[in-house]
């Protein structure tokens, strides 16, 4: 019985113990990945244990069961210790909501069940095979530790984040990929799994002794049994990148197709991508590395790989983060989905594997304890603070000041060490970079890599209170841009995945109301924001698409409600139901109600890129006929969904045709600098500009275009021209620095 062993009565409470712990965290206390992976750790190295123990202890008493006696003793001791965690979790779901239940309790069976049936049957191997009663016991323990550290190699050896593992099950790699499903490759591997399981109980029935005192010599054609079923998980384990249970660097190039070697990188991107662009690519990276290394004062040393893939989904089926970008700085590796050029993230991604060669330990990132201990907080921060990227006119100084402002600004502390990752990671990414570009510019390069590389805030010569006085203190003297504070509050909603509810179930959800909205499913991206809503009923973004669904559909003083159950969000998503309604009164005739709202949003803090599209809405309802025709049909589409890029041109020509100004050849370069044509953008820009454009911000738009289109080009000289022309305006001074960098760097090689 369970509670006669020892071992099994203290592995019952630990079991407890341990589902408890997981129920006081709202992402880990349900039946899910998170949870599956956590008990893959915890509980196969005790069921190994207890296996073993059960063959020792009916030993000593004598006894003489079969093998299948035994085995059916330890793998019903092992399944106990995972039922009394999963039980309790189970109880846990009555107070935490878990919106895919059958889902999460797959995951729970598919990983740590299975891992502790298969550690049992371990043990009572290795209680067969040693009669050192301790020996025995601790190579039971051991085997799914090592096995777990098998996987860490993989992880550190292969570009791969995802780990596929025989006792601990799947571990997907990465938390900001929230669209997390039951991949069909675990099916597959865990097949595998169980070839490995009966030939382990073959090969033990085979060569069993009832007295327990040795092992015989086994039975042939059990062990030709068991011998086959190995090689068959063998050959298995050989085709692993091919099943999709594991993968290589050379998997990858292959499947991609094309490599480019450059001075300081080698870029390994799709086939079929015009050579212009791939060796694009390669210069921006050769770029981005030695602007890292000369702002660091450090020097990368061997080539940085870096991996171009055509989508998310090519992504995450060969090193397994979907929406994610990822570097490896021990592999010298960066790997990214193709986002246009210049790549957004490059830079980010670039000074993770530059950073490396100030760090220390096997994985050359910074942290305490030599490198073995990651830091979340100063890992991103550098990455940021050297990147310093901007957007919608403000830099992370910026907008921390804004989050400061707001009561949003996340504590030092809080960024320090894994507390990073129970922050909301646009908070904390952005406050993190601001702080340590605040440390590079007062306390130098010196100050951040002796930061990177011993993992202690404490070098950085005060406590953190102090420190965090002093930034805050900097942070209040930024002055911010009118409109900050709405566009932070849009920006920094999102809790922490640790903190919100099935945020699995609403990441798939949210993919699938994108695709009924590409579709032009009104009656399904109904449904689907109303899922999202019953989960969620603060998920303002599906709120704001419900209110532009309803409207399409004719459903005015319904879409009215939704908008105002919009109180108190930050106003530009407002702003954005309130457009989505606007397009729907224009598709349904009522082009004066349409032209007014515009014009009142055009009043309200937003982005410049929204800026834009509201400007040529307007526009070309003010002007009215053919014009406000054929702009409704480019931007709004027909039933709100988005035309192709050949219907865009043809409309873009259209619009030249009606239109004296500029606008068509400036909405068709667009196009064409979408697909990276620049030699057909050109002469695009130029005559838009020529010709004369209707709001100033299109005006900066063309002229950030022409830049891009002449650096493209190889017209260094004119290129410069333009953007030493953006640089006094405002919304463009900071990209058009980093052009200028580019530019000056570019002719030095």
């Amino acid at each position: 019985m369970l509670p006669r062993l020892r071992l099994t009565r203290g592995a019952l409470v630990y079991g407890l113990l341990l589902g408890l712990g997981l129920a006081t965290s709202r992402l880990l206390g349900v039946h899910g990945v998170e949870s599956a992976l956590a008990l893959g750790l915890a509980l196969p190295w005790l069921a190994g244990a207890i296996g073993a123990r059960l063959v020792i202890r009916a030993r000593h008493e004598g006894q003489a069961p079969g093998a299948g006696t035994i085995l059916l003793r330890a793998t019903g001791h092992g399944l106990a210790l995972w039922a009394v965690p999963v039980l309790v979790l189970a109880l846990n779901q009555l107070r935490v909501r878990n919106c895919t239940p059958v889902e999460g309790l797959a995951f729970l069976v598919a990983g740590p069940g299975v891992g502790v049936v298969l550690a049992a049957i371990a043990g009572v191997l290795w209680g067969a095979a040693f009669r050192r009663e301790r020996l025995a016991t601790l190579l039971a323990a051991l085997t799914p530790l090592a096995s777990a550290g098998l996987g860490l190699w993989e992880f550190a050896s292969t570009p791969a984040i995802f780990v596929y593992d025989a006792f601990a099950g799947w571990f997907p790699g990465t938390l900001y990929d929230e669209d997390v499903g039951f991949p069909a490759a675990y099916l597959t591997f865990r097949g595998l799994t169980v070839l490995w399981g009966l030939a382990l109980m073959l090969l033990l029935r085979a060569s069993w002794s009832r007295g327990l005192d040795r092992l015989v010599r086994p039975r042939a054609l059990p062990t030709l049994v068991a011998l086959g079923l190995i090689a068959l998980a063998l050959v298995g384990r050989a085709h692993g990148p091919e099943l999709g249970h594991r993968s290589t660097a050379e998997a990858i190039q292959e499947a991609l197709g094309a490599t480019e070697e450059g001075r300081r990188c080698v870029v390994h991107a799709p086939r079929e991508l015009r050579r212009a662009s791939r060796l694009r690519l390669v210069r921006d990276c050769d770029f981005r590395v030695e602007r890292a290394e000369a702002m660091l004062g450090v020097r990368q040393r061997r080539p940085v790989h870096a991996y171009f893939y055509r989508s998310s989904t090519e992504k995450r089926r060969w090193m397994g983060a979907a929406n994610t970008y990822i570097a490896k700085p021990w592999r010298d590796e960066v790997h990214l989905q193709l986002k246009g050029w210049p790549h957004p993230v490059l830079a980010h991604e670039i000074v993770h594997v530059v950073a490396g060669a100030t760090a220390r330990g096997p994985f050359r990132v910074g942290g305490s304890l030599g490198g073995w201990l990651p830091d979340p907080g100063i890992i991103e921060g550098v990455a940021v603070a050297i990147e310093w990227p901007e957007r919608d006119g403000m830099d992370p100084h910026q907008w921390s000041r804004a989050m400061r402002e707001l009561e949003m600004l996340p504590p030092l502390e809080g960024l320090a060490g894994l507390s990073f990752l129970g922050q909301p990671s646009r908070n904390a990414y952005t406050a993190a970079g601001s702080f340590l570009r605040w440390v590079l510019d007062t306390r130098g390069a010196e100050a951040l890599r002796r930061l990177y590389r011993t993992g202690d805030w404490g070098t950085l010569g005060a406590p953190l209170g102090e420190l965090e006085a002093e930034w805050h203190a900097f942070l209040d003297g930024r002055p911010l841009p009118e409109g900050a504070l709405e566009l932070a509050r849009l920006r920094f909603h999102r809790a922490s995945i640790f903190a919100r509810v099935c945020p699995h179930r609403v990441a798939a959800l949210r993919a699938e109301l994108a695709g009924d909205l590409a579709a032009g499913d009104d009656p399904a991206a109904r449904e689907t924001c109303g899922e999202i809503l019953r989960i969620e009923p603060n998920e303002i973004g599906a709120r704001a698409t419900l209110a532009g669904v309803l409207a399409r559909q004719g459903e005015l003083p319904e879409a009215a409600e939704q908008l105002a159950a919009l109180e108190g969000a930050p106003p530009p998503l407002v702003d954005q139901a309130r457009e989505r309604i606007a397009d729907a009164r224009w598709l349904a005739g009522e082009g004066e109600a349409a032209a007014a709202i515009y014009r009142e949003l055009l009043e309200q803090p937003q982005d410049d890129g929204t800026a834009r599209a509201r400007e040529v809405k307007r526009a070309a309802l003010e002007a009215g006929g053919a014009q406000a025709e054929l702009v409704r049909e480019l931007l709004v589409g027909p039933a709100g969904v988005r035309v192709s890029t050949p219907v865009v041109v043809h409309l873009a020509q259209a619009i030249a045709e009606v239109r004296e100004d500029g606008l068509g050849p400036y909405l068709e370069a667009r196009q064409m600098m979408g697909q990276e044509r620049y030699d057909l953008a050109l002469p695009l820009v130029v005559t838009a500009r020529e010709r004369g454009l209707p709001t100033e911000r299109i005006r900066d738009e063309a002229l950030r275009m022409e830049g891009v289109c002449r650096y493209a080009l190889g017209q260094l000289d004119e290129a410069e021209r333009r953007f030493q022309q953006a640089r006094s305006r405002p919304r463009l001074r900071h990209e058009a620095a980093d052009w200028l960098a580019r530019i000056a760097w570019r002719r030095s090689r």
